[in-house]
């Protein structure tokens, strides 16, 4: 295949992957670009757990099962039937389960490696796809009937439409001068893979402390992934304690809810904010992903919004007899997501900000709130549709 293609999608993460398989297996001729190597990804060690997991919502599996992938994902999953969530400051408790929607399951806690992985085995036999690692961008050019883009060997790609899947520090939206609504945290997330002396139950447990929410999500071989959030203070004192000393922080942060924790991964930490880019849609330039929206990682949850994306590309984009510069599509594709995940966006940190409050009088009110969820059935689905719904 030449130069000349339907997309070039920059970014082989979790969306972008998604996003070419999904143009490809609509009949678009894709190349898919990444500054890095794929090569350790044709191949996972599967000795060890990778610190990288993701909660996937039955939405985002339900478009992994029509990229034909997710029977290859499955076998590494672990799914979640529940959720409990609670506070530092309250006494009040929410339980959630599966069967009060009547589904199988929640979620699934998923390393992001293992979903990577079965889309390049999935994309690489295909006639249509084209792919190119270890190739960073080094220049990009727009005309009125194509966008061309140079990668790090010199080549030169062409094509009606590149979709920038390149992260939250986009190579493409800083090259474009593209606005963003950005915000910091002031939190650092601690991420590591525990073991507990009580079974996780195939549960997701979430607690909300005044540093910041601490969340155990549960892992095919019986560990737990943590991501405990936390101001950045506090995070830099955990980060540098000994292994049994930050397990004994962490089972005491988590009131022992699964036991002692007798053992802890390699931890790493990272700084946590927001954004969101105020324009999508740049000539024949697409931000989908992490390089439009980025979100606090409250369970693990933030790739779903990324599926989104793919799964609504899919939907506009059904084959090649539809162009994919059309930009009557493109619009509606741009209004459409970033309405849904500005929405999610600040649900989390509205989340963030009412339970990291320590006010006796809002705490009052957070366990009134979270009492009447857990006494009504009815309000429980609501609140459960609407969650599942925000991670699409």
């Amino acid at each position: 295949m030449n130069g000349q293609y339907d997309a070039v999608v920059l970014g082989a993460g979790m969306v972008g992957g998604a996003t070419a398989l999904a143009l490809a297996r609509s009949g678009y001729r894709v190349a898919l670009v990444e500054r890095a190597s794929l090569d350790d990804l044709k191949a996972p060690d599967t000795g060890r757990v990778d610190l990288r997991v993701s909660a996937i919502s039955p939405a985002s599996q339900h478009l992994l099962g029509q990229l034909g992938v997710w029977k290859d994902i499955q076998p590494q999953a672990c799914d979640y039937h529940y959720m409990d969530v609670w506070h530092e400051h309250g006494n009040a408790r929410m339980h959630f389960a599966a069967e009060q929607l009547a589904i199988h399951h929640l979620g699934s806690i998923v390393e992001n490696r293992y979903i990577q992985a079965a889309l390049l085995r999935h994309l690489e036999p295909l006639p249509n796809v084209s792919l190119f690692q270890q190739q960073p961008l080094s220049d990009l050019q727009q005309s009125d009937e194509s966008v061309q883009i140079t990668i790090g060997d010199g080549q030169t790609l062409s094509a009606k439409l590149l979709i920038a899947a390149d992260g939250r520090n986009s190579s493409v939206r800083s090259r474009l001068h593209l606005p963003a609504l950005s915000g910091d945290y002031r939190q650092t997330a601690i991420v590591a893979n525990v073991q507990t002396t009580e079974p996780h139950r195939h549960t997701a447990y979430q607690r909300f402390l005044s540093t910041g929410p601490l969340a155990f999500l549960p892992l095919a071989d019986g560990q737990s992934s943590i991501v405990w959030s936390a101001d950045t203070e506090r995070a830099e004192t955990l980060l540098v304690l000994d292994d049994d000393a930050f397990c004994e922080a962490l089972a005491t942060a988590f009131e022992y809810r699964l036991g002692a924790v007798t053992g802890c991964s390699e931890r790493a930490g990272f700084a946590l904010g927001w954004h969101s880019a105020s324009q999508w849609l740049s000539g024949r330039v697409l931000l989908i992903g992490d390089a439009a929206h980025g979100v606090h990682p409250l369970a693990g949850q933030g790739v779903n919004l990324g599926f989104g994306d793919v799964a609504l590309l899919r939907e506009l984009f059904s084959g090649p007899d539809v162009a994919l510069d059309t930009r009557r599509r493109l619009r509606r594709f741009e209004r459409q997501r970033k309405a849904q995940t500005l929405t999610a966006t600040h649900l989390f940190g509205a989340l963030k900000q009412i339970y990291g409050h320590e006010s006796l009088a809002l705490a009052r009110l957070r366990d009134l709130g979270m009492n009447l969820v857990e006494n009504s059935q009815m309000i429980k689905r609501t609140v459960l549709q609407s969650a599942i719904r925000n991670m699409q």
